[in-house]
């Protein structure tokens, strides 16, 4: 089926888990509680079809559209998949989206103008703001403590931020000229929210209750650096796409380094991953040939499994009910399953 089969997935309430098609014509359901793996929903033609989904208050999973001009909905107690409204035509519209405080999901603006809100009750697709024109503007979002949300800037000078109580969309900071800064962030274990350096030299930091916006630490300007990353106590890791080491940022003391006695060679290595229920933090494989574990407690990384051949294998991960990690597949044939040690 080629590349691109599926960009993310999200976990239903009961227990089962979706992939969202980008090229993949049908939705991914896996039942981790059988081992069953199956395609579901009627045929979609199209690719970068849906970026990202967003498991909502009323039970169902929501597609955010990237080329498609409708929103994807998969209603797990039922099996159906449908879709809602109509967006604009246009490619990479939203990066992904994130749940308000309000129920309603809000998506990232890419090359789009405008927020994509979906009111789930009432299946309502609009857009909110009226921002620049622009390719790669924001590389996806996060909740704030403040019940904000955060867009991460790709090529944009400054930060996103949505209001969901009040449908106020701004920008925030002033940020260097460049493009794809940050891959994506992380709420940190202090609840300031970490951009994860791709081409920029510096981690990104957001204080979303004072509004701060600051640049922590110099690295290389070599691109595609870190391919996003996962919070731990007082730290958050960068999983090592080009380079060849773990990024760690201490939460608490601001330092900005890299984590000692690991180095892996080459790129596009891993992208994506969260911590377990051991405490551990895994990365799934891009181009790499085992999955990356962290232990934070020791400040160890590792890898473990394999080897998996091949590129572009596999595109971000949902864990199961148990604690079993999930990768959705990117090129690759099979669905990645990591199994961490019991907590």
């Amino acid at each position: 089926m080629g590349q691109f089969k599926y960009l993310g997935g999200a976990r239903a309430g009961d227990g089962t888990i979706y992939g969202i098609p980008g090229h993949a014509k049908q939705v991914l359901r896996i039942t981790p509680s059988t081992g069953e793996i199956r395609h579901i929903g009627p045929r979609m033609d199209g690719k970068f079809k849906w970026l990202r989904g967003v498991l909502a208050g009323d039970g169902c999973i929501y597609g955010i559209p990237s080329h498609a001009d409708t929103v994807l909905k998969i209603v797990p107690s039922t099996g159906e998949v449908l879709q809602l409204g109509h967006v604009p035509s246009g490619r990479w519209k939203w990066h992904g989206g994130v749940l308000g405080t309000d129920g309603a999901i809000y998506g990232i603006p890419c090359n789009a103008r405008g927020v994509l809100k979906i009111v789930p009750e009432t299946g309502e697709v609009s857009i909110l703001g009226d921002l620049p024109e622009g390719p790669n503007k924001w590389y996806g979002g996060l909740p704030g403590d403040d019940g904000a949300i955060y867009g991460i800037p790709y090529n944009a000078r400054q930060v996103l931020k949505i209001v969901p109580e009040t449908g106020e969309v701004s920008t925030m900071g002033s940020l260097p000229e460049g493009k794809w800064k940050w891959h994506g962030g992380v709420v940190g274990p202090d609840g300031a929210v970490y951009g994860i350096p791709s081409h920029a030299r510096s981690v990104l930091k957001i204080v979303p209750k004072t509004g701060e916006v600051s640049l922590l630490g110099d690295f290389t300007s070599m691109p595609y650096k870190w391919g996003g990353g996962a919070a731990s106590d007082g730290a958050v890791y960068g999983f090592p796409s080009n380079h060849d080491a773990v990024l760690k940022i201490n939460t608490t003391t601001e330092e900005v380094s890299l984590l000692d006695g690991f180095r892996q060679p080459g790129n596009s290595k891993w992208q994506g991953g969260m911590r377990a229920k051991d405490g551990a933090i895994y990365a799934v494989p891009d181009r790499a040939k085992e999955v990356l574990r962290l232990s934070p407690a020791e400040d160890r990384a590792e890898v473990v499994g394999g080897p998996f051949e091949g590129w572009f294998k596999w595109q971000g991960a949902v864990m199961a009910e148990d604690g079993t990690i999930y990768g959705l597949p990117n090129r690759a044939k099979t669905v990645l399953q990591i199994r961490p040690e019991p907590a």
